[in-house]
């Protein structure tokens, strides 16, 4: 199913569902999940920037220290944080949010700290499991800003040990190396009719003592824990497919027909010189016609638009696209402190690289440097 921008404040949870952004062109302002989760008689919703964000519970229009749920929104496409859904066990793998040298349990948004208490809880009593909040999980579709529902993910999963579910991983390289958690959850059963606006009210209360709008998995969860968890599987998303009558076309549909405008965008950048902008290789074959402002943010102009363009070779349209290179106002290159200095020796890039831009793309490339670009 999907929801149109202006139907989110009153949209319920579906599983497989879309719920579009906005049309503002502004990643906070478009943002659909800050207007999903904004509750009818409550003031906060979740933020509307990062992977990890949390909805406090509020008392007489004030927000309390205790968490009421969390919303976890992923691309799936962070290195460093290769979030996955494993559609066939119903099982969600999802890395805590430091990627940092230091202490990785002293991050921006106490992520990681959330996730240790969690997980614990979670193989403890019923008593301390009341205090876990749901987590939602959301994917980009990479059309705008449309997400996908996932599910209602659990901390731990069946047969496993604490020590299983929580790991410790280390990431980067060098000086650059990181401490993080890779975080094993279960997507559980929630049933075709999903999550209900009765339920968000509910956790957002300060007083609870039942969930009675929770659904029935998340309440055996709570009783028993991991062990006896009915997790979402394939078959269950058949199930929850095929109760509702969509005729509108899906997102790979229209993602289909969108791209078949992409040959005339690559051809415009070939036709302008054909080579890669950082390293001058001219085997047009193997060119990629990279976008500044990523295809999924952009609207349908700006996906066409050539000036939102640079040709790259793959190593370069990787380092691009993934933030680990930008370029300023001038050209210049400039270069994640992510990218270990032997890294950078062996990619070619360094900080005297330039390439020429035309005015129609700087404020493309700012957008790069803002919303793309890894500072840290």
């Amino acid at each position: 199913m999907r929801f149109k921008y202006d139907e989110l404040s009153s949209a319920p949870l579906l599983i497989n569902s879309i719920y579009e952004g906005g049309s503002k062109r502004n990643p906070a302002a478009d943002d659909p999940l800050t207007k999903l989760f904004k509750v009818e008689g409550y003031i906060k919703s979740v933020g509307n920037r990062g992977g990890f964000r949390k909805s406090n519970k509020e008392i007489d229009g004030k927000s309390t220290s205790e968490i009421g749920y969390v919303v976890i929104f992923t691309t799936g496409k962070e290195v460093e944080w290769p979030d996955t859904f494993y559609e066939e066990t119903g099982t969600f793998i999802y890395y805590g949010d430091n990627r940092v040298p230091g202490d990785y349990l002293k991050t921006k948004q106490n992520g990681n700290m959330l996730l240790k208490d969690i997980f614990e809880k979670a193989y403890s009593s019923p008593e301390s499991r009341k205090d876990i909040p749901p987590i939602f999980v959301f994917k980009s579709t990479g059309v705008g800003f449309n997400v996908e529902f996932l599910g209602v993910a659990v901390p731990g999963i069946k047969g496993k040990a604490l020590s299983d579910v929580l790991e410790l991983t280390t990431g980067g390289e060098g000086t650059n190396q990181f401490q993080n958690y890779k975080a094993h959850f279960t997507m559980i059963n929630i049933g075709p009719e999903g999550v209900s606006r009765e339920w968000l009210a509910e956790l957002k209360g300060k007083n609870i003592s039942t969930n009675h709008y929770a659904p029935k998995e998340w309440n055996n969860f709570i009783e028993n824990g991991p062990e006896r968890l009915t997790p979402l599987d394939s078959k269950n998303k058949k199930t929850i497919d095929n109760t509702y009558d969509v005729t509108l076309p899906s997102e790979k549909q229209y993602l289909r027909k969108v791209r078949l405008t992409q040959g005339k965008f690559r051809e415009n950048l070939l036709n302008n010189s054909p080579v890669c902008k950082v390293c001058g290789m001219n085997m047009p074959q193997l060119l990629i016609a990279s976008h500044i402002k990523p295809w999924r943010y952009c609207n349908d102009y700006e996906r066409i638009d050539s000036h939102n363009g640079l040709l790259l070779c793959p190593t370069h349209d990787a380092a691009f696209d993934g933030g680990y290179i930008s370029f300023d106002d001038e050209g210049n290159m400039v270069i994640s402190h992510l990218v270990s200095s032997l890294n950078s020796e062996l990619l070619r890039l360094n900080i005297d690289n330039k390439i020429e831009l035309d005015p129609m793309q700087l404020e493309y490339m700012k957008w790069h440097r803002d919303e793309v670009f890894k500072k840290k």
